[in-house]
């Protein structure tokens, strides 16, 4: 028999703290049990403090971490004698709980037999992908116009078309500067391209007309990976944000075009993913990536509550966050995923699944859950250390079929 465990520590002021700064902290980190045995006891603060290092110590004895579950989805309950067990998405668990407090901490263990029931995520991810009829067409499976590549980036531009057309996307035309154009029409068959009017190898606002007519019938716009910096991109983003009505995916150089006049989002006329590491969100929010990095899923939703867009930000558990919604925090990837490129493969993935049907925070769920389990199909072939952007690209309908399964 394998067993598992999992043993965390929690400062009881840290929790004190978290309630008194935010007034959501309570309800999205415990479940409405939790609460109301808060609410009856003098000492609640002690109590929440146990209850969340019981909820970080069950993720310890899972293997998973808080990942693709919300902490309020472990629940703290207990029986008429008072013992504390663990409810996970409604269902009791069979192991052994303790939690102790001493002075200024709370210490909570969780024991049991290795856990062999497969969590949910898979399955709420196989009710998101998207039917695909057998009288269908390609055009039932959306259209996409990538707005990428530039003098000597033109790989990261072709990553996210591919990307595209491997996550499902029916149709996918790559529009880059004119003198690139040839050099991208020769990575993939598949991929239509057209060439835009540029200055030294990057689009010019001259290129804004063939944009616009590009993208009249196109469901999504991918706008920015390998693109440049000129001078003219970030009047040619603020141009499409005022007047394109798809789904625009932002990502890369038109993340960093964009960080100059985030206000400019506030125009828009299509729904917005952001899809930023943490250098390009320490950049789009004004703050260092140190800070970013230690409140990844607060800066996250606090830019997608500001200008009702959907962010990603990308990295080790993924954080994909919108306005109203129930952030969520990607168990897939692994480190061989840190490498040039990955990002361009995911802006194409988000893409596809938004073309297909599903609105912005699902496309972006699915697309950076589809994304990581691609990055551990490659993982399993070339380990971490050779793998690079195109297996990932490549491993895509593999995950996908895994998902199916």
């Amino acid at each position: 028999m394998m067993t598992n465990c999992g043993v965390d520590i929690v400062e009881i002021s840290r929790i004190d703290s978290a309630i008194k700064k935010n007034s959501n902290f309570l309800k999205r980190v415990f479940s409405a049990a939790e609460i109301e045995y808060y609410n009856k006891k003098s000492n609640g603060v002690e109590s929440l403090a146990g209850f969340f290092a019981a909820k970080e110590a069950f993720a310890k004895y899972l293997g998973t971490g808080i990942s693709g579950f919300n902490f309020s989805d472990v629940s703290v309950e207990h029986s008429p004698e008072g013992a504390p067990f663990i409810v996970f998405k409604g269902e009791k668990q069979d192991v052994s709980l303790s939690i102790s407090h001493e002075k200024t901490v709370a210490v909570a263990v969780v024991y049991g037999e290795q856990y062999q029931k497969e969590l949910p995520l898979k399955d709420d991810m196989k009710k998101l992908l998207p039917k695909r009829p057998e009288n269908a067409n390609k055009g039932d499976f959306g259209k996409i116009l990538v707005v990428a590549g530039s003098k000597g980036m033109t790989g990261a531009a072709a990553l996210s078309a591919y990307s595209a057309l491997r996550s499902g996307a029916g149709l996918v035309t790559l529009a880059t500067a004119e003198t690139e154009r040839p050099i991208t029409a020769g990575f993939y068959p598949e991929i239509m391209t057209a060439g835009l009017p540029s200055k030294d190898g990057i689009i010019c606002t001259d290129a804004l007309k063939d944009i616009f007519r590009l993208s009249e019938d196109k469901d999504v716009m991918v706008f920015g990976p390998g693109i440049g910096k000129g001078r003219d991109i970030g009047l040619i983003l603020a141009e499409i944000l005022k007047n394109y009505t798809g789904v625009l995916v932002i990502d890369a150089d038109g993340l960093n075009a964009l960080s100059k006049n985030m206000d400019i989002l506030m125009e828009k006329t299509c729904d917005v993913i952001l899809t930023p590491h943490p250098g390009e969100m320490s950049r789009l929010c004004k703050m260092t990536t140190k800070e970013v990095q230690q409140n990844r899923m607060e800066v996250a939703e606090k830019i997608a509550a500001k200008y009702d867009v959907c962010v990603v930000l990308k990295g080790n558990k993924t954080v994909v966050s919108a306005k109203d919604r129930t952030s969520f925090v990607n168990p897939t990837g692994n480190s061989g995923m840190a490498t040039a490129g990955t990002g361009d493969v995911l802006a194409g993935t988000i893409a596809a699944f938004a073309a297909q049907g599903l609105k912005p925070f699902e496309a972006a769920k699915l697309g950076v859950f589809i994304h990581g389990a691609a990055g551990d199909v490659a993982k399993e072939r070339k380990g971490t250390f050779g793998m690079i952007a195109s297996d990932v690209a490549k491993s895509i309908p593999e995950a996908i079929l895994k998902v199916e399964k």
